[in-house]
């Protein structure tokens, strides 16, 4: 294992030479060396404000309109939210953590003023601010991150997030402004995955009185945050949207914007038309088939980042025939994967060989250097299936806006050309997420997004104790090799175990991987100061000049 001083992770800011340095020699924070920020072949117009631009006199006041692309959202309480869209969109308007990413991909402080970490990267001393708030008034101190901790820890509350604090041996306060934890062994990735805004949600402050006056389902639909914006109780509808109102008590001061309207808007062209008429200043994400449309209007700029993000086929182990290897590896080898990506994203995707995306460069292969046993091959799968007896079985293949109608579509398709009869069950976010993470599904477009470490995309839904692990891939081999990608401090190492892992769940067809997309925002020209992280949305600092 490669000696280093974790002490380099220390605050009040590390820069993104030293996370790729740390990197280069032991892992931690991979996220930093792979999003380098450049942006994807084929996307249209790029504009990535400086932090000199950002820095200019803004224009005060206005109401920002975003057109977020979904039905619904279940929940805004960090520790229970498990869309990943909604963690990175609009998480980090309403909550601060205790750090940051910086658009050059450099941890920063949020909360936490500055931290500190052991050399042997064990003890971490996070230094927060005086004077932090809470929406509701609520003074933000240590015992906040304590309480936090108890709470995402709880058993009873169930957080899909748990699993994060899992190393996590002690955390005290030893005044109002210091936190300590100490880990039982390095976790090369503990301050992207734990502890940014957005990502790392599982020690997001969240304030006492508040959870206690409205309670845990009532907090999760009207939350009290201390992030730039605090949303507006009364304007939330269920299916519609919601305002947030800049917060004058955030500690780094008043945000530009007077107000941000968001507007949940499922469908594409509804999204596009408001855009391009002026009702709407923001979509997120850009529905791939308008980009080329998109692009031809002057008015209109397209941001487009590498995104974290997998998604793939997950067929349920508890309903045969998918208990059957052959069935679940038919069903992978009808998949031209190429075809899919260009059919259904237009050329804005990435065929995936497996959950590691493409921005995770120390651990990434493209599929050109894999040997995938998944590979397409229509004349095996079709083998396959009459052997597994797939031929006019009909499955149900749920779906939601946030995966998409086309992508679900396609699949139907697929499986039609090994002579499965799918039906596809198009759900509300709600009862989508309801049916996954009880396991009530036949197969689905299984994934993960806004990850800051390939940890987050693999341990909750492959090892026997994840979270969205619902669908009931065991494999002792599987926990064996991601405890270790935890475990080890050498970035060769970890890159080494998650292909090993990699191939492992290629071959078991624990999910038939088919993925990544392209992460897209179309913003209209008079909205400045948009700082473009990859998945994370940060609008304290966007101004409107109209």
């Amino acid at each position: 294992m490669a000696e280093i001083d974790w002490s380099v992770l220390s605050g009040p800011r590390v820069s993104r030479r030293t996370l790729l340095q740390v990197a280069a020699a032991s892992g931690s924070l991979a996220f930093a060396a792979g999003l380098a920020g450049a942006s994807q072949p084929g996307a249209a117009k790029t504009a990535v404000p400086s932090a000199a631009r950002a820095k200019q006199a803004a224009t005060q006041g206005g109401t920002l309109r975003v057109g977020f692309q979904i039905s619904q959202i279940v929940t805004l309480d960090p520790g229970q939210l498990s869309q990943g869209v909604v963690a990175g969109s609009v998480l980090p308007s309403l909550f601060s953590s205790l750090v940051q990413f910086d658009e050059e991909l450099g941890i920063i402080p949020d909360l936490a003023e500055t931290w500190e970490v052991s050399e042997d990267g064990l003890r971490y001393t996070f230094k927060l601010r005086p004077g932090l708030t809470f929406h509701n008034g609520d003074p933000l101190m240590a015992a906040d991150v304590l309480y936090t901790y108890e709470r995402t820890k709880n058993p009873d509350f169930a957080s899909p997030h748990a699993n994060k604090l899992a190393l996590v041996t002690e955390i005290t306060a030893p005044d109002d402004l210091t936190v300590n934890l100490t880990l039982s062994a390095p976790f090369a990735p503990f301050l992207a995955v734990a502890c940014t805004r957005g990502p790392g949600r599982a020690l997001t402050p969240v304030p006492r009185r508040a959870i206690e006056e409205l309670g845990d389902e009532r907090f999760g639909i009207t939350p009290v945050g201390s992030g730039p914006f605090m949303i507006v109780p009364e304007t939330v509808e269920v299916g519609r949207g919601f305002e947030m109102v800049a917060f004058e008590g955030w500690y780094a001061g008043r945000p530009n914007l007077d107000k941000i309207e968001l507007r949940l808007v499922p469908e594409a062209s509804s999204a596009v038309s408001g855009l391009e008429a002026g009702d709407l200043d923001v979509i997120d994400p850009v529905p791939t088939p308008s980009v080329e449309q998109l692009k031809g209007n002057p008015d209109i700029t397209i941001v487009s980042l590498p995104s974290t993000m997998w998604r793939g086929a997950v067929m349920n182990y508890a309903r045969p025939p998918w208990d059957n290897i052959d069935a679940r590896m038919a069903v992978s080898k009808a998949i031209n994967r190429q075809d899919f990506v260009d059919k259904a994203f237009f050329g804005l995707a990435t065929p995936a060989v497996g959950g590691i995306a493409p921005a995770f460069g120390w651990a990434y292969k493209p599929p050109e250097e894999v040997d995938n046993p998944q590979g397409y091959n229509l004349d095996e799968a079709k083998a396959l299936a009459e052997k597994a007896g797939l031929t006019g079985l009909k499955p149900v293949i749920i779906s939601s806006e946030e995966i998409g109608q086309r992508p679900s579509e396609l699949l139907r398709t697929v499986l039609s050309d090994i002579g499965i009869e799918a039906q596809l069950d198009f759900q509300q976010a709600a009862t989508f997420n309801e049916r996954w993470q009880a396991g009530d599904f036949d197969m689905f477009l299984h994934g993960s997004v806004v990850d800051a470490d390939p940890d987050d995309g693999h341990w909750n839904i492959f090892h026997s104790t994840g979270p969205w692990n619902t669908y009931g891939y065991k494999s002792d081999k599987a926990d064996e090799l991601l405890e270790a990608t935890r475990a080890t401090s050498d970035q060769a190492e970890r890159a080494r175990l998650f292909q090993e892992l990699q191939t492992l769940l290629e071959t078991d067809v624990a999910a038939a991987f088919i993925y990544h997309v392209q992460d897209l925002i179309a913003l209209h020209n008079d909205v400045k100061g948009y700082l473009a992280i990859p998945e994370q949305r940060y609008y304290e600092k966007v101004s409107l000049e109209r």
